[in-house]
């Protein structure tokens, strides 16, 4: 099962959502790992900090080049590839969305978030085009959402109308989450119940997705 955390704008959370989904997995007993397509490669310096009392979550760079060779030995050898995209619109971001199995979209609730999210729709309605099958299933995550926000419920509602399914689960503006990082681990397995809570939600929808594909 490969799946692709991916958006064209850049700060929405990718790396955030891709190491604590592979916690996640881990955890449940998955053989899991991740692709770093990001040029910042922090997947890869996340998972170099991982304590080796924790369960191995192995982070492998993804060159341009041998970006779908790379994918497709991977998911022969692991049952989860966590795919950490790229925030762009090369031919990149294209091919890790017609790579996947399904396609998560962290989004931030602001105006210049739906304007990328316009071109992304563009990208994902084109690797579905080539695709034979057509279907790339792909799902909006909402990524530092306060729902006592009036601008938060209407983005909200603006992205139901993009005929994209928005998760019901979201993630909320929390320290914990980048105090996890810097120390190799994810909220499940950190301080903050929750975060970890919050999380396990976000989890459970995305796993109760792929067990159905």
């Amino acid at each position: 099962m490969i799946i692709s955390v991916t958006s064209l704008k850049g700060g929405v959370g990718k790396s955030t959502i891709t190491q604590n989904l592979a916690v996640c997995f881990a955890h449940s007993g998955y053989k899991v790992c991740i692709a770093d397509a990001d040029t910042n490669q922090s997947a890869l310096r996340w998972s170099s900090l991982r304590d080796s009392d924790l369960p191995a979550i192995p982070a492998f760079g993804t060159p341009e080049k041998t970006l779908s060779s790379n994918i497709k030995q991977l998911n022969q050898d692991y049952e989860i590839v966590l795919i950490d995209g790229t925030p762009s619109l090369d031919r990149v971001t294209s091919r890790i969305i017609l790579l996947a199995d399904i396609v998560l979209v962290p989004i931030l609730p602001s105006g210049l978030d739906i304007w990328a999210t316009e071109q992304f729709l563009e990208r994902l309605a084109d690797a579905r085009a080539q695709k034979e099958s057509g279907e790339i299933p792909a799902y909006f995550i909402l990524n530092q959402f306060q729902a006592n926000l009036n601008l938060n419920k209407e983005f909200k509602e603006v992205l139901n109308d993009t005929q994209i399914p928005v998760l019901d689960s979201v993630l909320r503006p929390r320290v914990a989450y980048r105090e996890a990082v810097i120390k190799g681990v994810g909220v499940y397995e950190f301080k903050d119940e929750k975060a970890k809570n919050e999380f396990i939600e976000l989890y459970n929808e995305v796993l109760s997705i792929i067990t159905k594909q």
